[in-house]
């Protein structure tokens, strides 16, 4: 039935009887949730849109949709509602194909994907990626964040350090309130002794990051010299007062 499913829903003719109760997706509602590579320069985000099957076919239905087609074009309505701005000014998106862009999950509704890209004019500022479909109703919002070594994250609204702990880590985790429709993060540049290792946004968080590798491994080669110095400095003492 899902199989067929997925056949029929593009020429507008599923079974009626699937999703609609329940069992439906965030009970009915639309859930959005985005995948962000953060790169020093760059950007991609993977946009990610669940709806009901009854929903859909509903739709397909009332447009007398025919062809194998509808399923993607329906997808492709849905990248005018993701917006990435930096420092208040929206950045242009360039489109990237993706493999699959509508899928049938279990628990009988659809995720349509898109995916875009866009250069940053800066490697430090504010980042802003906003879900602006379904504006009038409910959703479910969701976002994670992969960071560049380059980069640190100053501030976010996924979460926050405290006395070097983690707190209020709402990445990659599902909400309802509609402030999840924003992500916004503040991030700069990588200094020389911190970790340049990728990671996801917890980790790349100001206060979290590590030392780099390098910068520890200079330090313990520091320190076997300084140990050394300070027992030469004895036996050369010792052997003046002989």
């Amino acid at each position: 039935m899902l199989a067929l499913l997925v056949t029929l829903l593009p020429l507008g003719i599923a079974h009626p009887g699937m999703g609609g109760s329940a069992a439906d997706p965030n009970g009915g509602m639309p859930g959005q949730r985005v995948e962000v590579a953060l790169g020093s320069g760059t950007i991609r985000v993977d946009y990610f849109v669940e709806l009901a099957a009854i929903r859909l076919y509903k739709e397909a239905k009332a447009e007398g949709a025919e062809g194998s087609t509808w399923a993607g074009r329906r997808a492709e309505t849905l990248r005018s509602g993701l917006r990435v701005r930096l420092d208040d000014a929206d950045v242009p998106l360039s489109p990237i194909a993706v493999e699959h862009s509508a899928t049938l999950k279990e628990g009988n509704f659809v995720e349509f994907h898109v995916a875009a890209e866009a250069t940053l004019a800066d490697e430090r500022g504010t980042l802003e990626v906003r879900m602006d479909n379904f504006p009038d109703e409910p959703c479910y919002y969701a976002a994670s964040i992969e960071v560049d070594g380059g980069l640190v994250i100053l501030e976010t609204d996924l979460a926050r350090v405290k006395d070097g702990r983690l707190r209020d880590n709402k990445h990659g985790a599902w909400r309802r309130e509609d402030t999840g429709r924003s992500v916004r993060l503040r991030f700069r540049p990588t200094r020389t002794w911190e970790s340049h290792a990728r990671g996801p946004l917890p980790e790349r968080i100001e206060g979290l990051v590590g030392v780099d590798a390098r910068v520890s491994a200079l330090g313990g080669v520091a320190g076997i010299l300084a140990i050394g110095a300070v027992v030469v400095g004895r036996f050369w003492r010792r052997q003046k007062k002989s």
